[in-house]
């Protein structure tokens, strides 16, 4: 990036859905759960960034608890809101909350796992 450079900045964006998705996560008792919130959230938004991105597009996102991944033509379409913003640092920002709270689900299931072996 050359100095100087205008940065287009999505934070107002993130702004509107964080407080949502906070609730929504906190709410999953599931991992799929966790996958579900995490794609719908990133779906809306993206929406909000690029209104020719809708629900449709939620198949092209793929969530495993440990990295996510865009498909083409989603992955295009993130790739030229990327340029000269922040948009990859806020969709990062909300990876790793979705994350977090897949492991801890993961690890209170493994906990409860050998609980009920004793």
């Amino acid at each position: 990036m050359i100095k100087g450079e205008k940065i287009l900045s999505y934070v107002k964006y993130y702004h509107e859905i964080e407080s949502e998705y906070r609730e929504k996560l906190a709410e999953s008792k599931r991992k799929s759960d966790v996958r579900e919130v995490f794609i719908n959230i990133l779906i809306k938004f993206l929406s909000n960034v690029d209104s020719s991105i809708d629900q449709s597009f939620a198949e092209y996102i793929e969530f495993d608890g440990e990295s996510f991944r865009f498909k083409t033509p989603l992955k295009e379409k993130i790739e030229k809101l990327a340029k000269n913003s922040d948009l990859f640092p806020i969709i990062e920002r909300i990876f790793e909350s979705a994350k977090n709270r897949y492991l801890r689900i993961e690890n209170d299931e493994n906990s409860d796992y050998f609980n009920l072996k004793k």
